[in-house]
């Protein structure tokens, strides 16, 4: 994209949106309007950054009491600067001051000032009232940022109007991600976890008060650039919320992700706001509403956006519903991602496949269990570690790897050495410590970086971090379609399941069919329909692998049962063939052995309702079976299989029956979990459909 692009035809115009962006990211010329000489003060910053981080466009310099400053030459006054000669302004001056420059800057041809300084908060004090009048006058062709910011940064163009002490420490790392903060302090902060972290920055815009430019005009701005890939935002009020349209149609347009903490949705935070700003801060559940219509990603605080914007540019994109594997030196870490990921809608924990697990033996021999995740808790052998989390990036079943290592049992140097050597086809890894006062050196950072690792204290906030990345929840039915068939090795199928039950268990009647006479047979005796499916045993989707029909007539049974036969062959699993159950509510049951309470049941709504109703229900075995009854009839699933608004009853009490039979059951043999789905609750009775399992 043209930095530079027609600016010929906006100068008889105030600048706005991507015009105005482009002013404040590539200005052809800068004037420091009160600079100091001495580096060190923070009026002294913003020429001394433009001069050492590689800021290639004229600088002029105004200063009342020198000719030279910071070895550039001095005006005494903007009045004394040719017409047209800088396109933007850094302005450091007392608030009394402010006004009268701004007017002599836009007398001048300046388009865009950054105004540093603060003292406008009272409406009614004597530099507020004169700032607002030369903000109102028709013939400004100025724009204003702030007052009361940091200033603005732009790394490539090396456009640093601001004193942020960051820079003090070296030069930023260019980056992919833009921030808008309307705290200049938070944003510094902001700014220096993603550059410690091995994360860069493009354009940083520090906004303060926004008595002109606000942070959504910024925000079009930035989203229509090509070097802009992910924006983050702080902002305590909206200022300009007539940039809303604007700003919900370039995120659906170019379809890059915008993270937003929004603050003081608290009655006192809104008090706050108003005290520090001046701003009128609106009720925090319409904010909610009308932000995430827009396309914000809302995240819950500034620690979190970090992890965001870090995770955002060095992971890169993710398919719908990314695939984690997981790896932790510790088992209460690994326990702490597998809850993380079942409980992020946007994620999922594949199973392992074989070729995954074989090459894993190679690295672990049979030293620890084989799943996802990985459990690797061996102090002083980082390299197994570091090979293990190398091993999972290169599995086809994974998109991003997210690991948990320590200092007390990893040497950070050895881990480094291993993961940036890994191929640059491999999956992406989140990095995490077990805890966050036990960081990696921020040395080895950049390398990590560099190779597509992203550092992010804790297990928790790194799956947190992802499941914010991904992609929508709805999009994750065309990536299921393609990702390969898990390998269940070790699961139970229909028939093992049958076994492990009493002889009358409410299944919905099937056999097992080796052949199409006995899929026929079974037919003729039951009646249509019937469905034709595999057993369940190597194959967990059937659907997605076309392992399933329903035949209504005679007619269709001998293509449909050679369609099934065929995809079982390929994957190993066995034909079944069962009886169709008439209409009822569709419920998925899960008994899982859990080691601290032994076995609950996790019930769940199935079919047209599992999207509608999030909802879920725990049963203890503990608990009597009235209480399990009268749990189940108070829950949101309860009162919808109750009848809910004059719908047909469908019958708890058989439901709650069938539970305290799984866990009769199931209570002495060798299994972890047993699901069932769908279970259909009719009006008399349950007729159990499905099931798979694990020893």
């Amino acid at each position: 994209m043209d930095r530079h692009r027609d600016r010929g035809r906006v100068m008889a115009e105030l600048a706005t949106g991507s015009a105005l962006v482009d002013f404040v990211t590539a200005p052809r010329s800068v004037v420091v309007v009160g600079a100091s000489a001495d580096p060190a003060k923070p009026a002294g910053r913003p020429l001394a950054y433009l001069s050492r981080y590689g800021f290639t466009g004229d600088v002029f310099v105004v200063n009342p009491r020198h000719s030279v400053v910071g070895g550039y030459p001095a005006v005494p006054a903007v009045l004394d600067l040719p017409v047209d000669a800088a396109e933007a302004a850094i302005v450091n001056l007392p608030a009394e001051q402010v006004p009268s420059a701004l007017h002599d800057l836009d007398s001048r041809g300046v388009r865009v000032a950054v105004v540093i300084g603060s003292g406008f908060e009272r409406p009614d004090s004597a530099p507020r009232q004169e700032l607002n009048r030369f903000l109102a006058s028709p013939d400004r062709r100025l724009r204003v940022i702030g007052p009361n910011c940091v200033g603005t940064m732009s790394v490539v163009s090396g456009a640093h109007l601001n004193f942020s002490s960051v820079l003090g420490r070296g030069p930023a790392r260019a980056g992919s991600v833009a921030m808008i903060t309307q705290s200049g302090a938070s944003g510094n902060g902001l700014l220096m976890s993603i550059l410690r972290r091995g994360g860069g920055i493009a354009h940083w815009f520090s906004t303060g008060d926004e008595f002109d430019v606000g942070a959504l005009e910024l925000l079009v701005g930035v989203l229509a650039r090509d070097d802009v890939r992910t924006v983050g935002l702080f902002l305590e009020a909206i200022t300009d919320l007539d940039w809303l349209p604007a700003v919900t149609e370039a995120i659906a347009r170019t379809g890059k992700r915008v993270f937003l903490v929004k603050i003081a949705d608290s009655d006192l935070g809104q008090l706050a706001a108003g005290a520090h700003t001046g701003r009128v801060v609106g009720s925090s559940d319409i904010s909610h509403a009308v932000l995430k219509q827009a396309g914000f990603v809302r995240v819950p605080g500034i620690a979190e956006l970090a992890d965001c914007l870090v995770t955002a540019q060095v992971v890169g994109e993710l398919p719908a519903r990314p695939r984690i594997a997981a790896a932790s030196v510790s088992g209460a870490g690994a326990v702490v991602l597998a809850d993380r990921v079942q409980q992020a809608p946007a994620l999922s924990l594949p199973a392992l496949g074989k070729a995954t697990r074989r090459q894993l033996r190679e690295v672990l021999a049979d030293r620890v269990e084989l799943h996802n995740p990985m459990d690797v808790p061996f102090l002083g052998e980082t390299e197994t570690f570091a090979r293990t989390v190398a091993t999972l990036s290169e599995a086809p079943e994974s998109d991003v790897v997210v690991a948990v290592e320590s200092s007390l049992a990893h040497d950070r140097e050895v881990l480094t050495e291993v993961l940036t050597a890994r191929s640059p086809t491999a999956s992406p890894v989140v990095l995490s410590h077990l805890s966050e006062d036990d960081p990696i050196p921020e040395t080895l950072l950049a390398r990590l970086a560099s190779a597509r690792v992203a550092v992010v204290p804790t297990p928790e906030r790194a799956v947190q971090a992802l499941g914010l990345l991904a992609s929508d929840a709805g999009d994750a039915g065309a990536q299921a379609a393609t990702e390969p068939a898990e390998d269940l090795t070790g699961y139970l199928g229909l028939p093992d399941i049958a076994t492990l039950l009493p002889a009358d268990f409410p299944w919905a009647p099937w056999v097992s069919a080796p052949d199409r006479e006995a899929a026929a047979e079974a037919a003729r005796r039951w009646g249509y329909p019937v469905a034709v499916k595999a057993a369940g045993q190597t194959i967990a989707h059937r659907s997605e692998l076309g392992a399933v029909a329903v035949v209504r007539g005679e007619d269709d049974l001998t293509a449909a049962y050679e369609r099934v036969a065929k995809v079982c062959a390929e994957h190993g699993d066995d034909v079944v063939v069962q009886q169709g159950v008439g209409a009822g509510q569709e419920v998925l049951v899960a008994v899982v052995r859990d080691p601290e309470y032994g076995l609950s049941a996790v019930l769940r709504p199935g079919g047209v309702n599992a999207e509608l109703l999030d909802d879920q229900v725990v049963l203890w075995h503990g608990w009597p079976a009235g209480q399990r009854l009268a749990t189940l009839r108070e829950s949101r699933l309860g009162v919808l299989l109750s009848g809910y608004r004059g719908q047909a009853a469908s019958d708890v009490e058989a439901l709650n029956t069938a539970i305290t039979t799984l866990f009769t059951a199931l209570a002495d043999q060798p299994v972890s979990f047993v699901e069932l789905n769908p279970v259909l609750v009719l009006a008399d009775g349950v007729r159990a459909i499905d099931a798979i399992g694990r020893k």
